[in-house]
């Protein structure tokens, strides 16, 4: 996995790495059971502190996305989120009022909004092809 870093960026560093993994999850990139460079190359890769990548592991590990084994390393989970599904939503509801909270400020229309969080939820989930419904459901 390639980790990348936006010092400009106003969002922490340990939270652009937690995001990465996060979205390279959940878009298929990396799969259950997968091996997570170490901290210390992935420290080397983004000029970061080896504590910074250690708190990043040490989170995703406690949301129970990854796992590590001693003298092997950290893996992607296969188990999903260890956080109870009103914790989930919790969460969630949080980040998504803070995106909409954003946007109002910048004066972003509903619709520009909507048409915009469509694009990205077909880049997380895109359509099979042939099914006619977003994620394949029907």
């Amino acid at each position: 996995m390639f980790f990348e870093v936006d010092f400009n960026d106003s969002k922490a560093v340990y939270q652009q790495l937690m995001d990465q993994v996060k979205f390279a999850v959940a878009s298929g990139r990396i799969q259950p059971g997968d091996r997570l460079p170490s901290i210390r190359d992935v420290a080397i890769q983004v000029r970061v502190n080896r504590n910074t990548v250690a708190r990043v592991y040490g989170e995703l590990e406690r949301e129970g996305i990854i796992y590590s084994r001693a003298g092997q390393g950290a893996f992607i989970s296969d188990r999903g989120s260890s956080l109870s599904r009103a914790e989930q939503r919790r969460q969630l509801t949080a980040r998504l009022d803070e995106l909409i909270t954003q946007a109002r400020l910048f004066d972003i229309t509903r619709e520009k909004i909507t048409e915009w969080f469509q694009e990205r939820l077909n880049a997380i989930f895109p359509e099979p092809e042939g099914t006619g419904t977003p994620g394949g459901r029907k």
